[in-house]
């Protein structure tokens, strides 16, 4: 069950900043152009995330995102843009009902929403806050200012978990931490190749 909850939140949360589409400069935070690829150091493991095309949800577009690791796909999800935010549709084969906010936008400080949601069968609540909009912070691929967001009493299927997500500007998710029932996983951007 454990390791089950650290698979999707954290293919979720990687994810979640690893896509960039040709979208208005409002999710300049959030890039999702078409073959955009991004490589994380995941404690002794190399993930890596790249945006591979479009599919249709309903009568629009989503933004489908490969996750790999070790070279073996590991997760698919789509994102949408909308006018408030960059929302997340689906992780692996479960829909997520109803699609679950990443990103605000505009991104800025002391920005919150809620979040009551179901991946499949497990229920996701909380709520997410821009803690800083200009935070300044150090990965393997350089130093950043970003817009820091977090989650930090989250429900996920009912395990207690924190989410910190660190989004730069045009290279999207640079760092990532995330807390569940106590145990602590740092993701951190080594590399970053825009797309077309």
């Amino acid at each position: 069950m454990l390791r089950t909850l650290r698979t999707v939140i954290g293919a979720a949360v990687v994810l979640a900043a690893s896509t960039v589409l040709a979208q208005p400069p409002s999710t300049e935070f959030f890039p999702l152009k078409d073959k955009s690829k991004w490589t994380y150091k995941v404690g002794d493991q190399t993930v890596e995330v790249e945006v591979v095309g479009k599919e249709k949800v309903g009568n629009d577009d989503a933004v489908k995102v490969v996750t790999k690791v070790g070279g073996k796909e590991q997760a698919v999800e789509l994102y949408q843009v909308k006018a408030d935010g960059v929302y997340r549709l689906k992780v692996k084969d479960e829909k997520i009902e109803p699609p679950v906010k990443v990103l605000a936008i505009p991104a800025k400080k002391d920005a919150t929403w809620k979040i009551d949601s179901k991946v499949g069968s497990q229920t996701v609540k909380g709520e997410f806050k821009v803690k800083d909009d200009k935070e300044k912070v150090k990965v393997p691929a350089g130093e950043f200012e970003t817009v820091h967001v977090e989650g930090t009493d989250l429900d996920v299927a009912g395990a207690k978990t924190t989410v910190k997500l660190w989004f730069a500007k045009d290279k999207g998710l640079v760092k990532l931490i995330y807390v569940i029932q106590g145990t602590e996983s740092l993701l951190e951007l080594k590399d970053y190749t825009e797309g077309k």
